[in-house]
């Protein structure tokens, strides 16, 4: 059966006496929410971010879908397409704004809506399906006008369409009276695009129905691109969704679908060609506009971070200037005052236990003013261009002939603060490898000068004894193997110390770099340590890498080639820092 009132239409839609704003209220809009959706789908399908990316999509496509629909209901004549449309269209109008509420939590909350809440928008999708092929949702088909009278499920689908876009604006406006200050303007700004959308988008859909003034509804599609707008502007702005949108791209975007929509006006050939010319012409220079905007914006997005990063750079010098120049005035005044007492006489006088504590006192303060030059020349030398490096040349190295002597040179130490450390022999054969061997000393001196640093025992304190009584001994133990997995050779200095805290690791190897329970124990370390000892590692093709827990120890691991290329490690610093 056909209606006889209009003529058939050229490819399912087009047709001469539909309302002229139908197309350009349709097409468009769908085309401009189409763009975005794919845009944000593929930009963050491999974020934290995917989901709501894939949900943006969903609601774009059903958007699209229903007005694909309702053009067919505008253009066609045959009363069966017409009817199977009729039928699905309020449905696919619930899957929009449910699938809008849906994104809308997503994308706010940045996480999966609760399992009783997909449930209950689920039945209600669901109790509204079922009914869709019987007469309670089409009743009669009027031939005269082409048009559908229909049943009492269209009451259910008002008050679902209330529903969903009730609970949004509750939702949102919870959300805003909560939100801080910065958030707080993200969620306004979405909220007033989104609200914008299902308001114009369901409201016209609700007033053409219940007027039966259907051209109302071509109006409520301009929500949809008005909702993008908020969305590429909290893109630009606050870089939602972890997406960089240069202005750019939106406004040659823009253009470019502004003159593409005149199309559904132009009316002669002349105008169509020249329209059409113009639109090639936008979209050369647009796409030139945005390729040089963007390389100019990546740019100067690298200075920012170069900028950022140079001045955390040198506060933290300035900091460790002044710690080291406070540590050193202390340890010089000690050395003075005994010193002067000595010239004076003064210690002639003094019992022989007595002595002993003052001349303990000169070389635990020249000991530690050892290493605080140390540090601070090796700092210099790490950095000062005009130096040559101290041995480019390689030498066959026995590790665990290196690591044992650096051990005895601990042992002392490690008897005075009541530790037990221990080199644990491997019966297998550790083979030579090729290195620096004054460089590769000095890494494995910082990593076990660490482990006896930051692992107290219990005769430091009455606190830490208690604490000892319950983890143990403290102990520190050093191992080598060979690490069959890439033919080198693995070594581990594994202590039950104050361990390492989470917020601390990324930054650990950086220069000036100190967890905050280490400068808490000890105030007078320069945090160059662990950056030097990951240079030198790195530089001989190895890798370092540590594994902590907090208040229950720390494992370092070095992992050695056993062929190492012609290297120089001060020549690989200096590159990175130039």
């Amino acid at each position: 059966m056909f209606c006889t009132d209009v003529p058939a239409p050229f490819l399912l839609i087009f047709s001469e006496t539909v309302p002229q704003l139908l197309y350009f209220s349709h097409i468009p809009t769908a085309f401009i929410a189409l763009i975005l959706g794919f845009f944000v789908f593929s930009k963050t399908r491999k974020g934290r971010n995917k989901f709501a990316g894939q949900l943006l999509l969903i609601v774009s496509l059903l958007f699209t879908v229903w007005s694909i629909l309702d053009i067919i209901l505008w253009t066609n004549i045959d009363s069966d397409r017409v009817a199977f449309v009729w039928s699905i269209i309020n449905f696919m109008a619930l899957l929009v704004s449910s699938c809008t509420l849906y994104f809308s939590y997503v994308f706010l909350e940045n996480k999966d809506a609760p399992l009783p809440f997909k449930v209950l928008i689920g039945f209600l999708l669901l109790s509204y399906a079922v009914f869709i092929p019987t007469n309670i949702n089409l009743d009669i088909f009027n031939l005269s006008n082409c048009e559908f009278e229909e049943g009492l499920l269209v009451n259910y689908y008002y008050f679902l369409e209330i529903v969903f876009f009730s609970c949004l604006l509750i939702y949102l406006i919870k959300k805003i009276a909560k939100a801080g200050k910065e958030r707080k303007k993200i969620i306004a700004l979405f909220s007033l695009g989104v609200i914008c959308f299902l308001l114009s988008f369901s409201g016209s859909n609700l007033f053409g129905n219940i007027t039966k003034h259907w051209e109302i509804a071509q109006y409520g599609l301009f929500g949809m691109p008005l909702f993008m707008a908020f969305l590429i502007y909290l893109i630009i702005e606050y870089r939602v969704f972890n997406i960089k949108l240069l202005a750019a791209q939106a406004l040659i975007i823009s253009i470019i679908i502004l003159i593409g929509s005149q199309f559904f006006f132009i009316q002669t050939d002349t105008n169509r060609t020249l329209t059409a010319i113009i639109l090639f012409l936008v979209i050369i220079f647009g796409f030139w506009l945005v390729k040089s905007v963007k390389k100019e914006y990546e740019q100067k997005e690298e200075l920012e971070i170069a900028n950022i990063e140079l001045k955390k750079l040198d506060q933290a010098k300035s900091d460790f200037i002044n710690i080291a120049s406070h540590q050193l005035r202390t340890p010089i005044t000690v050395i003075q005052g005994v010193a002067s007492m000595m010239l004076e006489g003064d210690m002639d006088k003094m019992p022989l236990k007595e002595k002993q504590e003052f001349y303990r006192a000169v070389y635990d303060k020249s000991r530690k003013l050892q290493t605080i030059i140390h540090d601070i020349l090796n700092s210099t030398e790490l950095e000062g261009k005009e130096y040559n490096a101290m041995d480019e040349k390689m030498n066959s190295i026995d590790l665990q002939e290196l690591i044992g002597k650096v051990i005895k040179d601990f042992e002392v130490e490690a008897k005075e603060r009541d530790l037990d450390l221990i080199f644990i022999p491997t019966k297998e054969n550790i083979p030579k490898i090729n290195g620096q061997e004054k460089y590769l000393e000095e890494a494995f001196i910082n990593l076990i000068n660490n482990a006896v640093k930051y692992t107290p025992s219990g005769k430091i304190t009455n606190e830490i004894r208690i604490a000892r009584t319950k983890k143990g001994r403290a102990k520190i133990e050093i191992s080598i193997e060979n690490n069959k997995d890439n033919k080198g050779v693995l070594i581990k200095i594994k202590d039950n110390g104050i361990g390492i805290p989470v917020e601390a690791a990324p930054n650990l190897f950086k220069r000036f770099s100190r967890a905050k329970n280490a400068v808490n124990m000890y105030t007078d370390g320069t945090g160059l340590g662990l950056y030097i000892v990951k240079e030198i590692v790195e530089g001989h093709g190895g890798k370092v890498w540590f594994e902590s827990e907090l208040n229950k120890g720390t494992t370092f691991f070095v992992d050695l080639p056993i062929v190492t290329k012609e290297l120089n490690i001060k020549k690989r610093i200096l590159s990175k820092d130039s």
